[in-house]
């Protein structure tokens, strides 16, 4: 065998041996999805049940997509590469492929409710004049959003999407109603941070401030409930406003409607036949929020 010879067996050897060892970007495209997910799921744990902080877990959020950004570019590399060389490593790019394609499809979910529901964060049955915070105002530390109502510009998006949301009227004492109202609260797990009922001379607002979280990731939502009227008949106003983020994703809304669902129930359980709210409507008084038509549109949040 010639000098020749060897070197190409050399070479080929080499070659071959090259061929048999995975891609790096296989290799690491498949680590750093597995290590995202893990990252993402990790946080989203300990904010829900561990009291991690919401900006710390938005930003253990923003460092796991972006190692899922970089896995699914090196999967892709590593396809391309595999495809014109043959080299190992297929079955870790597909792996670092599929795992980083899930990861993003969670938020993509929700890409359509994001383009058909408005980009707020603050919502109200009164939208002149909103419920406002005051114990919850103190709760609200660097980086949450204002405790203040955003304004005009939050009021005319929230008419159009959600032109169902309107203030409970019913043919109730002040001092009843608030307690159906904080009945209500306590039926939806809400935590009660301040309650203070109607002032004795009707003149005074009942308020009860609360904090409730949304399902999965436990975010942070405050709601203010306002309960005004006199002698014969009340009015329930609802604010939800999220502490953190500047799109709801329409959650907001839902939980208002939920709370109006959950009070027509306590109310009917507590009111004699005669009382009924179906009653009062035919005599009349609402025991609805009021409406000016339209439907709100569907709207969804972790």
């Amino acid at each position: 065998m010639t000098s020749l010879d060897i070197s190409w067996h050399a070479v080929h050897r080499m070659m071959d041996e090259t061929r048999r060892r995975a891609s790096f970007s296989a290799v690491w495209s498949l680590r750093l999805a597995l290590f995202s997910g893990a990252l993402a799921i990790t946080g989203i744990v300990l904010h829900r049940f561990m009291g991690l902080s919401t900006p710390v877990l938005l930003n253990v959020l923003k460092v796991a997509f972006a190692c899922g950004g970089l896995a699914l570019l090196l999967a892709l590399v590593a396809l391309i590469q595999i495809w014109f060389t043959g080299r190992a490593g297929a079955g870790a790019a597909l792996g670092g492929l599929l795992a980083s394609l899930a990861l993003f499809a969670w938020p993509a979910y929700y890409l359509p409710v994001v383009r058909d529901l408005p980009a707020i964060n603050d919502v109200t049955t009164d939208l002149h004049a909103p419920p406002p915070m005051s114990a919850l105002a103190r709760l609200r530390g660097p980086g949450a959003n204002p405790a203040d109502y955003p304004g005009e510009h939050f009021a005319e998006m929230q008419a159009v999407a959600y032109p169902d949301l309107q203030p409970f009227l019913l043919a109730r004492p002040v001092d009843e109603a608030f307690e159906i109202a904080a009945e209500t609260v306590r039926r939806l797990k809400y935590e009660v941070v301040s309650e203070t009922p109607p002032g004795g001379s009707f003149e005074e607002p009942g308020y009860i401030e609360a904090v409730d979280r949304t399902l999965i990731m436990g975010f942070l939502d405050d709601v203010v409930i306002r309960v005004t009227g006199d002698s014969e008949t009340s009015q329930i106003d609802v604010r939800s406003a999220s502490r953190y983020g500047q799109h709801d994703l329409g959650q907001n809304a839902s939980r208002i409607r939920t709370f109006f669902a959950e009070l027509r129930t306590v109310l009917d359980s507590s009111v004699p036949a005669a009382a009924n709210p179906r009653n009062a409507r035919s005599k009349g008084k609402a025991a609805t929020p009021q409406k000016r038509g339209g439907r709100g549109r569907g709207d969804r949040r972790n």
